[in-house]
């Protein structure tokens, strides 16, 4: 957490706050230390949970009396750690077999019979280590939402039974604008609103017949830093800044499939090479553009800040586990914030506040990622954005689809 990363959101019931709190109150059976416990001891997988300022509460045992205070955030925000525990030989279990299918049956393991091999397999087991994965999972009953740094449909799906177990009721969320397409539609805008195109198509050339380290850098910084990172960046209608830039797939003619791209500056040529050229996706950085008065001087100057970033793309939901997703999401102002906080105060931040602040600068980034969407592709900012779904609801978008 609280750098680049990729997370799953899906839908927690208000209603059932009280519930998970009772849950946290007697966590004991979903502990992490009981979990461990289990999975050495039945050599089968299990999952656990940790406080969040415990990551490692199951071994360091600071807890004496764990309760849903070691887990509350602030008023109706909660946050754990997700541990999850599977038996794997770390040490090459293949050669393990042939080892002792030597050493007691006087073969190679594979000329053994059935229940030759089985006892070796029992024995190779034997031996195995609990291999541990863990991610932090954030509740935020004021939204419904909970937010989870993970991606795969079997870590989205545990969390949902943890949650189950602990009380909650939750329900599915996916990223809806009205259109299927409205990703491409998105990111197209913003490349067809470009600014700075003299200056992108420039820094282009120089990097046909030049080295990378052989281009001088342009004396205005800010202009730097965004020919030598973005192949487009809009002003959108709501007065904040949007930019795209690589890794990136575009399609050079409409009918052909995608290719990916890195690097800007050579983004930018393909996608001048024909009249019908488009994104597909692309990562994209949120900007603010501002201006200080220097206090001495009184001296205006407009500052440019990178609110967030996300990767935009039709992979955008995880379906089968009832979340959207947040590819590539980051919020580069955060460390500048975090460093703010500690000089306004003498006494250290609670690791309370890291969790607390990221969770409300997450909630604030996607409320102005929709707000941005849904200005730019005119749409009822109330009717779009991470919206309740069912598979019903899957089934029948598809049926008019195709009809």
């Amino acid at each position: 957490m609280f750098g680049r990363s990729n997370w799953a959101v899906f839908g927690i019931k208000a209603a059932t706050e009280q519930a998970v709190i009772d849950g946290l109150d007697d966590f004991n059976a979903l502990s992490q230390e009981v979990a461990v416990t289990k999975a050495k001891k039945d050599k089968i997988p299990t999952f656990g949970i940790n406080p969040f300022a415990n990551p490692r509460a199951d071994e360091n045992n600071k807890l004496n009396d764990p309760s849903s205070a070691d887990f509350k955030l602030s008023d109706h925000a909660y946050g754990f750690w997700l541990c999850t525990n599977d038996q794997k030989d770390v040490t090459h279990a293949a050669s393990k077999r042939e080892q002792i299918a030597y050493d007691e049956m006087d073969k190679p393991f594979k000329f053994l019979n059935k229940d030759e091999k089985k006892a070796v397999e029992t024995a190779v087991k034997t031996t195995a280590v609990v291999e541990r994965k863990q991610f932090p999972v954030l509740i935020n009953f004021a939204n419904e939402r909970v937010y989870v740094e993970a991606t795969s449909q079997e870590d989205v799906e545990t969390v949902q039974i943890v949650l189950q177990k602990l009380g909650g009721e939750i329900f599915a969320l996916a990223w809806q604008f009205g259109n299927p397409n409205w990703v491409n539609a998105f990111l197209n805008h913003v490349n067809d609103k470009t600014k700075f195109v003299n200056e992108m198509a420039s820094r282009a050339d120089d990097l046909t017949r030049f080295r990378k380290d052989e281009i001088e850098k342009l004396e205005d910084r800010t202009m730097e830093t965004i020919v030598s990172t973005f192949f487009a960046l809009s002003e959108l209608d709501t007065g904040q800044w949007c930019g795209l830039t690589t890794p990136a797939r575009i399609r050079i003619y409409r009918p052909a499939d995608p290719i990916g791209t890195a690097g800007p500056s050579l983004t930018f040529s393909l996608l001048r090479l024909s009249d019908d050229s488009e994104v597909a996706s692309a990562n994209i950085v949120f900007q603010s553009f501002e201006s200080k008065v220097n206090k001495r001087t009184e001296e205006e100057k407009w500052i440019r800040r990178d609110l967030f970033t996300i990767d935009l793309s039709d992979n955008s939901n995880l379906l089968d586990a009832g979340a959207a997703l947040l590819r590539g999401f980051d919020l580069p102002g955060f460390r500048r914030e975090i460093k703010a906080a500690i000089k306004a105060q003498t006494a250290p931040l609670d690791i309370r506040y890291y969790w607390s602040q990221w969770l409300t600068d997450t909630v604030l980034s996607i409320e102005m990622f929709v707000d941005n969407v849904a200005e730019t592709l005119g749409i009822d900012k109330k009717k779009c954005g991470l919206l309740p779904f069912t598979a019903e609801e899957e089934t029948t978008k598809e049926t008019v689809e195709v009809g």
